[in-house]
């Protein structure tokens, strides 16, 4: 089949990219030859077996032609927005498919669209499924919208793992990313990933760059040390092309905007020494090196060089279209609860009317983590009631939460603009977790909410769990909430092959109960044991805990079964793609870290109702087991080792030579734990194995826990697993269906 594709000439990007992706669509898809043409230079006299035409009659003049002269009626989309109409016609005896836009990402979204829905083709973070098939152009009149008109996603300042760690992406994998974005129809994403270069652009004459090879002078330890692995000049270079990539197809990205100085976007020492700001007072700990502190903003002068660290942002790389700021997230500026919510409050009107001074017809998302962490229902309530909601908007990506402080009591509802957000994890929680019905039920009534503007996911990682992913972006654009269930029977008939769609569905179906033993916010009847599930040195061995540790192992001792089940059913499976060979190895690795806790809980049990030594000996040992298989499962797969990370790393730029030692600072501290091959081999395993060496010895002794004999000895391992280089850590290789079957033989020793 041979086509032409009309864009036009004179008008945003959106509408070129757009012809262009349908053009490598229709060849993958049909093998269809395809012309790009502007509509300036297109004459229907000329036109192939199908002419496909890009925009609406506002922006193509071949569309306004055939609209005026009678021959294509309207197209029932609301101009301006994110809507799209896929209209099959003939004209003069020659077919035409017409991809109208509301606005020019919409375009794009068309485009997708069309071969999503009428040729079967789906998309995924990681992968598409392109069916190969005829291209349909009859009976063809859609029209769609989305509930949400904001829809996106937030990327993190965290390191450790390639796969779930935005800062260690090239260029390359962003251009994946936006485009995938797209294929979503999702419209809005951010980069909260430090901010870049942007004090040496703000202050060039107060703040240099610093040398790549060196460590960073504000460098702290663990999540701390944030000492560069490539230049901030490339990392400065990398945004500006990353962000003109994404506005290119006309996507959002809100400008952070207040006091934005903070863990990962510290302030140099060099503008501290020299510039001297003062600091407000904080009583809390966290933070408190000067450097992640936040100026007096009281001072004018301070405030005016937070407002020229965003204006510099928007000059050198962004689009002052949208803004977002965090206020004094997490910080509490005084013991008296008052005198804080009196600076709090100070603080987000002082953002507002800067904001509302300089850029008037911009929105200001206002994050909700501070609301959901340190206020109380009323608090935000008396929050809202001043905010302006023709500028204002509720950012709450807590809404997820279990706790009692939620959207749901802040009088939002029905009351002012709001964005339904999904948490989902902490840095370390990149396997597949949450309490998927309680979100969904919420859901609903977000989308019954006229005033719910919008859905996000918003959590510490990407690409963490991969059902979630799907779950949101399904969402932010349907309508309609359908059960959970439903969704993953979605995810499956999308995602694998014919040949093992059903198993996948079932096992999926088997396991999301053990899935849903862990969340990120946990509360007193919560199933689960601890949201940063690796720090082992933190196991209590407590007598007082036996009702705590019994509640807390029901749960996961009630899937045993189900466990062992799903990794037999894994084990059998016949694997031909890395897309289910990567889903296989997220379930078998959930499973792995529940267990892993479960087996630390039921020792604990033990311990603490004085259960015969030769029992808890078994117990002990059947968890080193589940540990054991837990580090061959990572070690098997390239998603979880720090190694192939900084090789990637090393493979798109010159790398500073001491960055291995600065990713192992962010990937073992306490805070970032996760499932990482290296650290389940070299630090996770070894640490249960001294603190059980340790709960014996204070047994066969009859004494308590010497637990600064336990901290000595796992700071002992940790010097070696510094010492140790990453090239040394590398696992054997071994097939799924053995670390699968290995895993389930672990989970069957357990004796609960």
């Amino acid at each position: 089949m041979k086509i032409s594709i009309v864009y036009p000439a004179h008008a945003h990007s959106a509408y070129r990219i757009a012809a262009e992706t349908f053009s490598d669509l229709a060849y993958m898809v049909a093998g269809a030859e395809c012309t790009t043409v502007t509509d300036g230079d297109f004459s229907p006299d000329a036109a192939d077996e199908l002419t496909v035409v890009i925009g609406n009659d506002a922006v193509n003049d071949l569309v306004a032609r055939f609209f005026v002269s009678k021959k294509i009626d309207g197209f029932s989309i609301r101009y301006g927005s994110d809507e799209y109409c896929i209209r099959a016609s003939l004209i003069d005896g020659k077919r035409y498919l017409f991809l109208a836009d509301g606005r020019p990402r919409a375009a794009i979204y068309a485009v997708y669209r069309y071969f999503a829905r009428f040729c079967g083709c789906r998309y995924f973070w990681d992968g598409d499924r392109i069916k190969c098939t005829e291209l349909p152009i009859e009976n063809i009149d859609v029209v769609e919208s989305p509930r949400f008109e904001y829809r996106g996603l937030r990327y993190f300042a965290h390191r450790s793992l390639h796969r779930f760690q935005a800062e260690h992406w090239s260029f390359e994998d962003w251009c994946a990313e936006i485009d995938w974005i797209l294929k979503k129809r999702l419209n809005l994403f951010m980069l909260r990933l430090g901010m870049d270069d942007i004090f040496q652009k703000a202050f060039p004459d107060v703040v240099s760059y610093p040398e790549r090879d060196k460590p960073l002078p504000e460098a702290g330890a663990g999540y701390d040390d944030r000492t560069l692995f490539w230049s901030l000049e490339y990392r400065g270079e990398l945004r500006r092309k990353i962000l003109e990539y994404a506005f290119a197809r006309d996507l959002w990205h809100p400008e952070d905007c207040g006091t934005m100085t903070h863990w990962y976007s510290r302030t140099p020492r060099e503008f501290l020494d020299k510039v001297d700001p003062e600091l407000l007072p904080q009583v809390t700990k966290s933070y408190g090196d000067p450097t992640g502190r936040v100026w007096d903003i009281r001072k004018k002068e301070n405030f005016d060089n937070y407002f020229a660290l965003t204006k510099a942002h928007v000059e050198h790389y962004g689009s002052p279209e949208l803004f977002h700021t965090i206020g004094l997230g997490e910080r509490l500026f005084s013991l008296d609860p008052e005198e804080n919510r009196r600076m709090k409050l100070y603080v987000y009107r002082k953002i507002a009317a800067q904001i509302k001074e300089n850029y008037p017809n911009a929105p200001l998302l206002i994050a909700s983590w501070d609301l959901w962490m340190r206020w109380t229902p009323d608090e935000v309530k008396d929050l809202i009631s001043e905010l302006d909601p023709n500028q204002s908007i509720i950012l709450d990506y807590t809404s997820d939460t279990v706790k009692k402080n939620n959207f749901t009591e802040w009088g939002l509802v029905g009351k002012f603009p709001w964005i339904f957000g999904i948490f989902s994890g902490y840095e370390p929680n990149c396997d597949i977790r949450g309490y998927y019905e309680l979100t969904n039920e919420r859901l609903k009534l977000a989308k019954d909410d006229p005033m719910c503007r919008g859905l996000v996911l918003w959590p510490e990682l990407s690409h963490g769990d991969p059902l979630i992913i799907e779950y949101m972006a399904r969402n932010a654009w349907d309508k309609e909430t359908v059960p959970v269930s439903e969704h993953i029977d979605t995810y499956c008939r999308d995602r694998y092959p014919e040949s093992i769609c059903r198993e996948m569905t079932d096992i999926w179906h088997e396991f999301m109960p053990i899935a849903q033993t862990m969340a990120w916010c946990a509360y007193d009847d919560a199933l689960v044991y601890d949201i940063f599930p690796f720090v082992i040195g933190r196991a209590r061995f407590d007598k007082a805990k036996i009702a705590e540790y019994s509640r807390q192992l029901a749960p996961l001792s009630a899937q045993k079964a189900a466990a062992i089940s799903v990794l037999e059913r894994l084990s059998r499976l016949t694997i031909t793609d890395e897309m289910t060979r990567r889903d296989a190895f997220d379930i078998a690795k959930t499973i792995l870290g529940r267990f892993a806790n479960a087996a630390l809980l039921h020792s604990e049990l033990l311990y603490a109702t004085d259960a015969p030594e030769d029992e808890l000996d078994n117990a002990m040992a059947a968890a080193l087991g589940v540990m054991d298989s837990l580090a061959e499962t990572l070690g098997a797969h390239k998603d979880y080792s720090l190694y192939k990370t900084l090789e990637r790393l090393r493979s798109v730029t010159d790398v500073n030579p001491d960055f291995e030692r600065t990713l192992k600072n962010n990937a073992e501290c306490m805070y970032c734990r996760g499932y990482i091959y290296e650290n389940a081999c070299y630090l996770y395993r070894p640490e249960a194995e001294i603190l059980f060496d340790e709960v014996k010895r204070a047994i066969r002794e009859q004494k308590e826990l010497d637990r600064t004999a336990v901290t000595e000895r796992i700071a002992q391992n940790k010097n070696y697993y510094f010492e140790t280089p990453l090239c040394q850590m590398q696992a054997k290789p071994v097939s799924f269906d053995a670390v699968a079957q290995n895993a389930a033989e672990a989970i069957k020793k357990l004796g609960f």
